[in-house]
C-alpha cells in the first residue's frame, strides 16, 4: 500500500494508510480460523525465525537482515538477539535490551505454545499456565 497520509513529528517523517474504509474485506480470501492462526505464530516464532539473521520491520511489514542494519555485533550493553527495528527511528532496536536469558525464555516458551496447539484438544488452560523454568 502505498502512504496516503504524511505528517513530521520532531524529525522523524511518518507516512502511513489511512483509507480504513478501502480495507473492509482486506484477508477475506484467508480461511483459517484464528485457532490455526495463532497455532502457526507459535510455531514460526518456536522454530522457524532465524533470530540469528533476522530483523523484524514493522515499517516494511517483513524482515530484513541484520547484515542490512549492520546489527550483527554487540555494543556496549547493546546485544542484537532478536532484532525488532523501530519503524520511526529505523536506526534504532527495540530488542536491543534482550538479553541471552530473556531470549532463552521466549524462545521457550513459544516452544511450549506450539506443542500446546498441536498436541492439546482443548489448549486454552494449558497455554495460561504460568512460566515455569525448565
Amino acid at each position: 500500500m502505498e502512504a496516503t497520509y504524511q505528517v513530521m513529528i520532531g524529525k522523524i517523517q511518518c507516512a502511513y494508510y489511512d483509507q480504513v474504509d478501502k480495507l473492509k474485506n482486506y484477508g477475506a480470501r484467508n480461511k483459517e480460523t484464528l485457532g490455526q492462526l495463532l497455532s502457526a505464530f507459535f510455531y514460526y516464532w518456536a522454530f522457524h525465525h532465524e533470530y540469528a539473521n533476522s530483523v523484524i520491520s514493522v515499517r516494511t511489514g517483513g524482515l530484513l537482515s541484520k547484515n542490512e542494519k549492520d546489527w550483527t555485533r554487540r555494543i556496549g550493553n547493546e546485544r542484537h538477539l532478536i532484532c525488532i527495528e523501530d519503524p520511526f527511528e529505523i536506526s534504532h532496536d527495540l530488542g536491543r535490551v534482550v538479553d541471552k536469558h530473556s531470549i532463552r525464555v521466549l524462545k521457550e516458551e513459544f516452544q511450549r505454545a506450539a506443542e500446546i496447539m498441536q498436541d492439546d484438544p482443548d489448549p486454552s488452560v494449558t497455554l495460561f499456565m504460568p512460566y515455569m523454568p525448565s
